[in-house]
């Protein structure tokens, strides 16, 4: 019997050793979040700013424009991204899987197309020198806003511009017009710039999210929900105590709470309830907007095929703190 005993003895000894292991197991590393500097994206750091937001669950990474974050979700450098609804179509479109977890906005004025004083027609910009983002959500605004007057892009001359060199080559007369965005639109219109186009002519279309790899959703659930909480906590913040809030967020855009509040008048933030009617149902009212959306990039030869857009919408939307 004393082999039994000791084989017995051997058997919950290695039990007890599974069971500590797997307690001791490390978590999950915290979510690396890539954004460009952009209004709409700063409800992220007013939240870490406020404590909201811990970095051992999220770390914002701070990159120069949107070209930068598409590069960097590509390389594998980033796992979770602020991106518009174009920019994920075009990521799905490339093979990869960003699902969206949040609704960050929905610009309303707040993306621009610049031009100088004396132009008063889109058609007046024919043989003319615009400046654009040419992987991000500018190229999509500059053919929206030609095909919305009988122009393609073969009517103008590209100059292709990080949003970090729009103010520069502005300054400099390098462009004639630019696609834009703030904080980049209050700066230009300070040096005499007018509005030719903006994203409340076009309501809806310009939607700018967080997104997730689709790999990470089980491995960092945790980290997600504390994500989508603390957005809507800081988005609560700001809404109840605005100028409080831009104080924080005028650190990083630049300019005076007054400017910061006027950059926000542009934006749709959208509140918890909101954020749900726009990512539940089956299919979600988001799901919808991105397909015909991705069928207007594709007339518009923004995409050389219809993605696959199964799984775009984040399905656990948490109703409560998430990290207990």
């Amino acid at each position: 019997m004393r082999p039994v005993r000791q084989l017995q003895a051997c058997l919950l000894l290695l039990v007890s050793l599974l069971m500590v292991t797997g307690c001791l197991s490390p978590p999950s590393p915290p979510l690396k979040l890539g954004t460009n500097l952009w209004p709409g994206y700063e409800p992220l750091y007013l939240a870490r700013e406020q404590g909201y937001l811990s970095e051992d669950k999220v770390t914002l990474v701070e990159l120069l424009s949107a070209s930068e974050v598409m590069r960097a979700y590509r390389n594998g450098a980033i796992d979770a991204a602020a991106l518009t609804l174009d920019e994920v179509i075009t990521l799905r479109e490339a093979g990869l899987r960003p699902v969206i977890v949040q609704v960050a906005d929905i610009s309303n004025g707040a993306d621009v197309i610049l031009v100088r004083q004396g132009v008063v027609r889109m058609q007046d910009l024919k043989g003319h020198r615009i400046g654009v983002e040419a992987t991000a959500l500018g190229a999509y605004m500059l053919s929206r806003a030609l095909a919305l007057h009988g122009m393609t892009v073969d009517d103008v001359e590209i100059v292709h511009l990080e949003v970090n060199e729009h103010r520069e080559a502005w300054l400099k007369g390098q462009i004639d017009a630019v696609v834009t965005f703030e904080p980049v639109r209050q700066q230009l219109l300070s040096e005499g710039a007018r509005i030719l186009f903006d994203s409340s002519m076009i309501p809806g279309e310009v939607v700018d999210l967080l997104v997730v790899r689709e790999e990470l959703l089980k491995s960092h659930r945790r980290q997600i929900e504390h994500l989508i909480h603390a957005w809507h906590q800081a988005v609560s913040h700001l809404k109840t105590s605005p100028e409080q809030a831009a104080q924080v967020m005028k650190a990083r855009l630049g300019g005076s709470v007054e400017d910061v509040l006027n950059s926000l008048e542009y934006l749709d933030l959208p509140g918890t309830d909101m954020s749900a009617e726009l990512m539940q149902g089956a299919p979600a009212e988001l799901e919808q907007q991105a397909r015909r959306l991705a069928e207007s990039m594709l007339d518009q030869g923004l995409l050389r095929q219809l993605p696959d857009l199964t799984g775009l919408v984040y399905r656990h939307y948490p109703s409560h703190e998430a990290d207990h």
